[in-house]
């Protein structure tokens, strides 16, 4: 269970998938949260080393001699996860049910998303140090390595987001929201179908935007690693530069129409969110809250079994 889980229960319901970003190790439990059931959940974090190795392993093509100081890195870092980040998770999600039972606003719902975003940036914060230890010790090949990840997931951005047409996307889009308003509430009611193309109507997607901020994330971190490798700096200087790294995902962007872009889309889809949940019927708020019962018992669960 990890706080992009609970980033896509509201923020994210009209987000698309963009590229990766170097540094979210415990990120990886999100492919074990969107599995599905309980059992299949709770199997994933159990075995969340393995997953979130051979994700990284992805990225960077780690070689022999950091093979097993990650592995125990990471081992360490879900010790962590589980026992300290899984009660505030249960907490959160406990939050939200009641927040869900009062009809909530676009307020109410950025104020979930802040709770989150927090969340997130403990994660990464946490890992600082070793992925300080990992930046110190690549090699120029694992940079290519990393670079040419990046390119290859902004290709196939470009081809599953952007090289259509407006019609496409906007059917594509319309889809995607309505699958996961069907997995939050059950199912999508006509009403609810007609808000959401209503929404996609008035509010266009700009992948492009969204794809020069990925890449703009992509360069920040093969700075981070040109400037480790060619300066060669002490531990707590090169941590330094990794946590800015880290930070920068945090801030808004610098031009001011990018920000206002940025804003105008978070609020847009906050009220949608509010729009679909304000509309939702008995059935479907019960099948909400059943789904996040059911994360509150797995977090419990998996903290449980230490």
């Amino acid at each position: 269970m990890t706080t992009s889980l609970l980033q896509n229960s509201f923020q994210t319901t009209d987000t698309i998938v963009r590229p990766l970003r170097w540094a979210r190790i415990v990120f990886i439990l999100l492919l074990v949260s969107l599995l599905g059931s309980c059992s299949t959940v709770r199997l994933g974090y159990s075995n969340a080393d393995t997953l979130v190795y051979w994700w990284l392993d992805g990225y960077v093509d780690f070689h022999s001699s950091q093979k097993v100081k990650v592995k125990r890195d990471i081992a360490q870092l879900l010790s962590w996860h589980r026992s300290t980040q899984l009660p505030q998770y249960a907490q959160t999600l406990t939050q939200m049910q009641t927040t869900l039972a009062a009809n909530p606003g676009p307020a109410e719902i950025e104020a979930v998303y802040r709770q989150v975003e927090q969340l997130s940036q403990v994660i990464l914060l946490k890992a600082v140090p070793e992925l300080t230890d990992l930046a110190l010790t690549m090699n120029e090949s694992q940079k290519v390595y990393l670079t040419r990840k990046f390119e290859k997931n902004n290709e196939d951005f470009r081809e599953k987001y952007i090289n259509r047409t407006p019609e496409k996307q906007a059917k594509e889009r319309i889809k995607k929201i309505e699958k996961q308003t069907d997995e939050w509430l059950g199912s999508v009611t006509r009403e609810q179908e007609a808000i959401i193309a209503r929404h996609v109507e008035k509010h266009p997607a700009n992948y492009a935007n969204w794809l020069d901020d990925s890449i703009m994330r992509q360069r920040i971190v093969l700075q981070v690693v040109t400037q480790i490798q060619n300066e060669k700096p002490n531990r707590e200087a090169a941590q330094a530069l990794v946590q800015r790294a880290i930070m920068a995902a945090y801030e808004p962007a610098e031009q001011a129409d990018r920000r206002t872009q940025t804003d105008a889309s978070r609020a847009a889809t906050q009220q949608l969110v509010s729009i679909i949940l304000r509309s939702a019927t008995a059935e479907q708020k019960t099948h909400a809250r059943n789904k996040l019962q059911d994360w509150i018992d797995d977090c419990r669960y998996l903290i449980a079994k230490k």
